[in-house]
């Protein structure tokens, strides 16, 4: 649903600063932190979660502090913003692809134990599997966002799953 609204999102939106952080900067924010929480493999993954995980690297377009949203964050002091020059929708699609590819990786790869396993981000008391619905409820809260701005600004709906009609898919029962 993240990618379903960077694709619909109509250019006057895109950089709309009028009411906060602009649509690309939440778009971004919310990949970036789903990125930051996934690995690229299960060797990676176990490394991140006994705390020896290899040094994170973000795309090639971040800039400083670009995954910080204006207004969160107390501890840098308010010089928290939205960088000056907007990401492309290329970059986002692309993005959310590569972090889609990474989510489906590391669930195919989770087991029972692994899911019981001690987090390795030490600001996070959590175990595995609780760490990761806490990183998909982080992605859904900013896709929330992000469809609200497009049906506020632009009367834009979102297909639900990628269904049709906006309508959930049928029961399978």
């Amino acid at each position: 649903m993240l990618r379903s609204a960077i694709e619909a999102c109509p250019d006057d939106l895109w950089d709309d600063r009028a009411h906060g952080a602009p649509f690309w900067h939440l778009a971004y924010h919310a990949l970036f932190y789903a990125d930051f929480y996934l690995s690229d493999n299960a060797e990676t993954f176990q490394a991140i979660v006994r705390n020896v995980a290899e040094k994170f690297s973000p795309q090639d377009f971040h800039v400083d502090k670009a995954m910080f949203l204006p207004g969160d964050y107390q501890q840098f002091g308010g010089v928290v913003t939205t960088p000056e020059g907007a990401f492309t929708r290329t970059q986002l699609l692309e993005y959310a692809d590569h972090c889609l590819r990474k989510s489906d990786e590391t669930f195919k790869k989770l087991t029972d134990n692994l899911a019981l396993e001690r987090c390795g981000f030490p600001w996070y008391n959590l175990n595995v599997g609780e760490f990761l619905l806490n990183n998909l409820r982080h992605t859904q809260h900013h896709t929330g966002q992000l469809v609200m701005l497009l049906r506020r600004h632009a009367n834009i709906g979102i297909d639900w799953l990628r269904t049709e009609g906006n309508q959930p898919p049928p029961p399978t029962w």
